[in-house]
């Protein structure tokens, strides 16, 4: 089944990139659709005694998939018994968003990797977990739910779209990611800055807190760090999120950069050596007293023993999955 659809994303690939994308994710949600009953026994071959549970969730195996290929909340069944422990959705904002201007995503081939400047395109936090609550029920992973403020609201006033949507996201999400370091929306990532950062982690600390008290359930909140943070900043930015409850760190984001014209968000080969150096940095610091997802330019066994070094807990991955497919979850999971 695997080589079947390894061989149909090779032709989407001759294909603009995210026409190749929507085909991709529609091409493979039919196959789930049709070969179910196969693929999740296969599903369930592949991550036998691979569980490992953090923060009282569950998860079948290490490897998840990263936020920005499932913008909708509709292929969480589809993807996830790929193989995938954890699937991220969004980044959901309170409002719909078109994204940015094309062209906005390039294949760097040669390098591995992908530049995007999309914008968080999203159909809406209300629209974005309703096709989730539809679409998860054959999935027996982790599913979390990335959050961020829309384009026209201002820094000043960005925490209250994060608040709505973790209010939105809290009840259904297994856990939630806080993407305030998203180089493709202007001026975003000021949020981790000395003027902003403690002021928004408070906010939502506190709304997290009720949300906690009110429905009884704890869902985990995990901060998405940028490669591109000054090192100055990093001990602030995690020591104000231990303090208010942030659960763990997801690192790292998308490195700022340009070609061909295109401003924005690097992904694979090119990411990963700032990636490691980030964790490297987050590690020190963290010391284990939050969980870690590593995240950037992980495409082979080597870079997960080189992240389990240090101190990753879990691992994402998305450039590789885009270029390899399915192979690339079968050889992760052969180590972890």
């Amino acid at each position: 089944m695997n080589h079947i659809i390894y061989f149909c994303l090779k032709l989407l690939r001759l294909l603009p990139p995210e026409v190749s994308s929507y085909l991709s994710l529609k091409m493979n949600k039919l196959f789930f659709l049709i070969f179910r009953s196969s693929i999740k026994k296969n599903y369930q071959a592949k991550t036998k005694n691979k569980n490992i549970s953090f923060l009282n969730l569950n998860f079948p195996n290490r490897i998840g998939l990263g936020a920005g290929l499932d913008k909708e909340g509709k292929y969480v069944e589809s993807l996830g018994n790929l193989g995938f422990g954890f699937i991220e959705v969004g980044t959901f904002t309170p409002s719909p968003q078109k994204g940015n201007e094309y062209p906005r995503i390039k294949r760097l081939k040669s390098k591995d990797s992908l530049i995007n400047r999309l914008g968080f395109n999203n159909p809406g936090i209300d629209i974005g977990l309703e096709n989730l609550k539809r679409n998860r029920s054959n999935f027996n992973g982790i599913v979390g739910v990335s959050i961020g403020k829309n384009k026209n609201t201002s820094l000043e006033s960005a925490h209250l779209d994060y608040i709505y949507c973790l209010k939105k996201a809290y009840p259904i999400a297994d856990y939630i990611a806080l993407n305030i370091s998203s180089p493709n929306t202007e001026g975003l990532r000021e949020l981790s800055s000395e003027d902003y950062f403690r002021r928004l982690i408070f906010e939502i600390n506190t709304q997290a807190t009720k949300l906690f008290k009110d429905l009884h359930k704890f869902t985990p909140l995990f901060l998405k760090i940028s490669p591109d943070e000054n090192e100055e900043r990093i001990e602030e930015i995690i020591e104000s999120s231990l303090k208010n409850n942030i659960s763990g760190f997801i690192v790292s984001n998308t490195t700022l950069g340009e070609f061909e014209n295109i401003s924005g968000g690097i992904s694979g080969g090119l990411l990963k050596d700032k990636s490691v150096k980030i964790l490297q940095i987050v590690n020190e610091i963290n010391a284990n007293r939050g969980i870690v997802i590593s995240s950037g330019g992980i495409s082979s066994k080597e870079d997960l023993r080189q992240r389990r070094k240090y101190g990753a807990d879990l691992f994402q991955i998305y450039t590789s999955f885009v270029y390899e497919g399915p192979k690339v979850i079968d050889d992760l999971l052969s180590w972890s």
